[in-house]
């Protein structure tokens, strides 16, 4: 009996070291970089008076102000608000300025100028206008040197305001100094729409473009123009290019330097061939990426993820914030990315909210509490013809990064492993004292997560090991791949990697995977277009060519030979 007993007690001590080994690797696996995902609730304020998107937004004084844009019908409204004492008060602009430049300055005023010059987004105008706060009132006074839209503008001096990039008419700098007129400077070596505008700490100013020029075509990024000096070249971006937004970038609203100390630097998102994005630093005339925890996530536990705004910085805070979206499937949620940039390298955090039924695409603005609001837009499913007076908040402002919860759930993990230890030593005591053989299908069976197991919510960190699995190793290019491989490689039960991926009740494993081999089969076609699809399905883990029409239909919307023709055109 004492043989016996000695004997069950290390089969007992082998299982618990077992189970804490187990544990332990999770831990490991959990220390390797991904991204915290975090849930919050997004506020809605009361809504604008006026459904506008290409609009802007900015805080004069301690009112939260949206000028121009157009409305529903895509008619250009001369209309401005202010948010005060909990509810908008219209104003009366004296020109339009649908995607005009907006530059609110260090004198307190606000210049506002360009803009289409008809509904429907058709041509460009010369107009330009200060708002005044103190008064709410704006006056026009001159013209621009060239019509413009989809421009951009930064304030160098005080008073005098660098203005850059053109849509569908000829580009080129010029200056505004504070007078009635505007003062062409030079021309740029290349045309640019939409493009940021980043001051030096020798007074000068560089243009930056995205992948398209000011007439759709696609451009060659790496040159960078300046202000002062001549044209340069940016090595990083043969890798990494500025990635393209559809409301002119404010970019004194990513500045994250200090003037007092001479430190001009700004976070600007790029992504490289692949589709990956990442977050360039540009410090004077050196550009670099930031090192990041983590890489910034291009899909979550649900969804894939497409980032769709340029980096708004809360100074205070020292944290950077960039908004996206789920890139296919009919869920209206969105993410926050939060870009803790006082670290090094960099932590982020993934902030998502629930499916939000009006919410418009729009650049987000600090507020003064650190939070964010984002006003009016255009919904995922909706069009310029239906804009949305829909104000929300994200309330991150007071929110701690998420990184110091990963010491509380491998705590957590190696109590539950503990619990587990403790109940199959229970079992087999019990079957010894019985006097009972265990066969090896039966401790097959004793080693299983209990069921009541799978009944508590879901296991988020788990959720995070897969999505980094999945992304790490590729195990979806494997046309074989089962529930039961991934959950091998996460040494865990196969029902909770499925309770995990069918938690809302949306995806499937089947549908999760493919999400996967969908979007390498992306990769695959901008990087091949002339490829065979067959050769495409195969190389991206289908088994055959007819389910892989079939999924990417499913995902996408169309059909693939649909998606690559539009894909080489330029789409708002």
């Amino acid at each position: 009996m004492i043989v016996k007993a000695h004997h069950t007690w290390l089969q007992c001590a082998l299982v618990a070291l077992l189970f804490l080994s187990v544990s332990a690797a999770a831990a490991v696996q959990d220390s390797v970089p991904s991204c915290p995902f975090v849930k919050i609730e997004a506020e809605r304020l009361p809504d604008m008076q006026i459904p506008r998107y290409s609009h802007a937004t900015f805080y004069a004084g301690d009112e939260l102000t949206v000028v121009g844009g157009h409305t529903s019908g895509f008619v250009l409204t001369k209309t401005a608000e202010y948010f005060k004492d909990g509810e908008w008060h219209l104003m009366q602009m004296v020109y339009n300025h649908d995607d005009g430049v907006c530059v609110p300055m260090r004198n307190g005023k606000v210049l506002l100028a360009g803009g289409y010059e008809k509904n429907l987004g058709i041509g460009q105008t010369y107009e330009a206008e200060l708002y005044d706060p103190t008064t709410h009132s704006f006056r026009g006074f001159g013209c621009l040197d060239k019509k413009r839209t989809h421009a951009a503008g930064i304030e160098i001096d005080s008073g005098k305001v660098v203005i850059t990039g053109n849509w569908y008419h000829p580009d080129g700098i010029e200056l505004y100094e504070g007078k009635m007129q505007f003062t062409h400077v030079k021309e740029t070596s290349v045309q640019r729409t939409m493009p940021y505008l980043f001051r030096t700490s020798d007074g000068d100013v560089m243009m930056i473009g995205t992948y398209d020029d000011n007439y759709e075509n696609r451009l060659k990024t790496n040159v960078v123009d300046r202000l002062k000096g001549e044209p340069f070249q940016v090595p990083l971006f043969d890798t990494w290019q500025p990635t393209k937004i559809h409301l002119a970038p404010r970019s004194d609203d990513s500045f994250i330097g200090d003037t007092g100390q001479g430190i001009y630097a700004y976070l600007l998102p790029v992504l490289d061939s692949t589709g990956q994005v990442a977050i360039a630093e540009v410090r004077d005339t050196v550009f670099s990426l930031l090192p990041t925890a983590c890489p910034v996530p291009m899909k979550s536990p649900w969804s894939t993820i497409e980032w769709y705004t340029p980096i708004v910085v809360d100074r205070k805070a020292q944290r950077g914030y960039m908004l996206g979206h789920c890139k296919y499937e009919k869920y209206f949620g969105k993410y926050l990315l939060s870009i803790n940039y006082a670290k090094r390298p960099a932590e982020l955090t993934c902030y998502y909210t629930d499916s939000i039924e009006g919410f418009g695409f729009s650049i987000p603005l600090v507020m003064p509490d650190g939070n964010l609001v984002v006003t009016g837009g255009i919904g995922k499913d909706s069009t310029f013809f239906s804009p949305s007076a829909g104000v929300w908040v994200f309330p991150v402002g007071s929110r701690p990064t998420a990184v110091a919860q990963s010491k509380l759930r491998w705590l957590w993990g190696v109590f539950i492993a503990l619990i587990v230890t403790t109940a199959l030593c229970a079992i087999l005591l019990k079957r010894r004292q019985s006097g009972g053989e265990v066969h090896d299908q039966e401790q097959s069976q004793d080693q299983t997560v209990p069921d009541s197991l799978l009944t508590e919510p879901r296991d988020e960190q788990l959720m995070q090991r897969i999505v980094r699995l999945m992304e790490e190793r590729r195990l979806y290019l494997d046309s074989d791949l089962k529930l039961a491989d991934v959950a091998a490689a996460l040494g865990v039960h196969q029902n909770e990697v499925s309770r995990c991926i069918n938690y809302d009740k949306v995806h499937t494993f089947s549908k999760f995977v493919n999400g996967y081999r969908i979007d390498y089969a992306q990769q695959l076609l901008r990087q091949h277009p002339d490829m065979k699809m067959t050769h495409v399905a195969i190389e991206s883990g289908f088994a055959n060519d007819t389910t892989f029409y079939r999924a990417f239909k499913s995902i996408v919307g169309m059909p693939p030979s649909e998606w690559i023709s539009q894909e080489t055109t330029y789409k708002l």
